[in-house]
């Protein structure tokens, strides 16, 4: 088992020694709501947080470049609205992939 755990803290570790991002990044679980511009509106996951973006993890694959609001849940009020570019997606394992988003401004609430 020790085997399987080191194997992970690996992976992390090589992670951390290609990071580029000049914000530090923070811990950060909570719903996400992606709405694209005419588009659908998907579910996903935060990752984490920093001043600049937010890592997403979500089950499908988001081309690079594309807008969206994302509607992030709020554990103390109402959902936080911003309109965010897709900088990168990568895969992150069978199905799931992992988006950063740069913020771009804040934005409102997406109709229904």
């Amino acid at each position: 088992m020790q085997e399987e755990i080191n194997r992970l803290l690996a992976e992390i570790q090589r992670a951390r020694s290609t990071e580029r991002r000049t914000e530090p990044r923070h811990p950060f679980v909570r719903p996400v709501r992606i709405h694209f511009p005419h588009g659908p509106t998907l579910a996903a996951f935060s990752k984490d947080i920093s001043a600049q973006g937010i890592g997403v993890v979500c089950d499908f694959s988001i081309e690079t470049g594309s807008l969206a609001t994302l509607e992030i849940h709020s554990i103390h009020g109402d959902s936080v609205i911003l309109r965010s570019e897709v900088r990168w997606c990568d895969s992150y394992g069978k199905g799931w992939y992992l988006t950063g988003w740069k913020f771009i401004s804040a934005g409102s609430r997406p109709m229904a």
